[in-house]
């Protein structure tokens, strides 16, 4: 298969050797091992979500005026951190400071991976490949999350959880090393004439005069943040199910072959023209999922779980496409980290009411809440959102 340039199968490497995550299965398992409750839980997902609100969006400004290949390896140079200290941790305080780097490697590799590839492609004149690739990059790492979930419930059930996030961390060097390798792009042009908090406050103007970026970052956070929290909990709504290790590995393998499956969806939606309608009926099939999932605390229950994330990566390749194709290069990243931003606003607020339903009634019935609040989303949808996402597809 011939690559637009040299940077596009290096950052599809780099991705897929990212979510080698042998340990991301069981995270939450293992800090409850540790002695955190559910509570205690959810205030690290705060923590993450703070952090996540301080950087996101000085470490976007910083990918736009700085070489971004550089701020891609300190993101996977604070993942190795963050395993370092997960794997020696005993305590709330020590998850507390991993997650802290944990958050650092999050916004230094928001933003930054997909401008670099849209930057890349667009200097070999296939900006238009975009989704195409942003998938395949997507359709791989789930690919490998997928096998490293196997694997690591392997891992986790004969080993323990210790040793699967000890195999996660050598798949980290390897990933550092060729980020190295990157090319920075001729076409990533900086905003260097203005002064760096200038060049954040421009960008924020620049997203909320326009109608549809507004309505695309609120799209945007409704299906991230409903993802995350899935993603942060679905391990323990197995766990409460009555899942071994091993069976919560197979699901894991299961939920990165749905992500597989879900990007190439993504990539390949009808004309833009249809893709409102299509965004429309995909929220109303969240809300259902979500409400399957609390009514039924079994394998249906998972399903609904496995088609809810589905949503996310359906509706967000398209979006993000769009996206990204009325944006100029020197504000790509810090653009990016703004939705960023705003979504872990949301989630911190959401996070914390999720945990504390969830331990004082059940996990299943938290769920159930969420279900119902994007279906409020999905009636301001197709109220505002619908009209704004027509007008501008069909202008497009």
């Amino acid at each position: 298969m011939k690559f637009p340039d040299s940077n596009t199968l290096k950052l599809l490497a780099i991705g897929a050797l990212q979510a080698l995550t042998f340990y991301a299965a069981f995270e939450k398992i293992f800090f409850q091992e540790n002695g955190l409750s559910l509570f205690e839980i959810s205030i690290i997902a705060a923590i993450f979500s703070l952090f996540v609100i301080v950087f996101e969006v000085p470490s976007g400004a910083l990918s736009d005026r700085w070489i971004r290949k550089y701020v891609l390896s300190l993101s996977i140079l604070s993942s190795i951190v963050t395993l370092i200290i997960f794997v020696t941790g005993t305590a709330f305080i020590q998850f507390g400071i991993g997650t802290i780097f944990a958050s650092i490697a999050f916004v230094l590799n928001s933003g930054t991976n997909n401008s670099i590839l849209f930057d890349s492609l667009k200097e070999a004149g296939a900006e238009d490949k975009f989704e195409k690739y942003l998938a395949m990059r997507r359709i791989l790492s789930g690919g490998a999350f997928a096998l490293a979930s196997l694997l690591g419930g392997i891992f986790a059930q004969k080993y323990g959880i210790e040793f699967a996030i000890w195999a996660t961390l050598a798949t980290l060097i390897p990933g550092l090393i060729i980020t190295f390798s990157l090319k920075e792009p001729h076409f990533h042009k900086t905003t260097g004439e203005l002064t760096y908090f200038k060049h954040i406050t421009t960008t924020a103007k620049h997203l909320t005069s326009s109608a549809y970026f507004v309505q695309v970052i609120a799209l945007s956070v409704v299906i991230m943040t409903t993802h995350l929290l899935i993603e942060d909990y679905s391990q323990l709504f197995y766990y409460a199910a009555g899942f071994t290790f091993l069976m919560i590995g197979v699901l894991s393998f299961f939920e990165g072959a749905k992500e597989v499956v879900a990007n190439y969806i993504g990539a390949r939606m009808p004309q833009r023209k249809n893709l409102p309608t299509l965004f429309g009926f995909l929220l109303a099939l969240l809300a259902l999922s979500l409400f399957v999932t609390a009514w039924q605390p079994n394998i249906i229950g998972v399903v609904g779980l496995f088609i809810a994330s589905a949503v996310f990566f359906i509706i967000d390749v398209p979006l993000l496409g769009n996206f990204h194709k009325k944006l100029e290069s020197g504000v790509r990243a810090t653009s990016e980290s703004f939705l960023n931003l705003i979504t872990e606003v949301t989630k911190i607020v959401i996070t914390i009411g999720f945990g504390f339903i969830a331990s004082m009634y059940s996990i299943y019935l938290a769920f159930g809440i969420l279900g119902a609040l994007v279906l409020v989303y999905m009636f301001y949808y197709w109220l505002v959102s619908f009209n704004v996402f027509s007008s501008a597809f069909e202008n497009k």
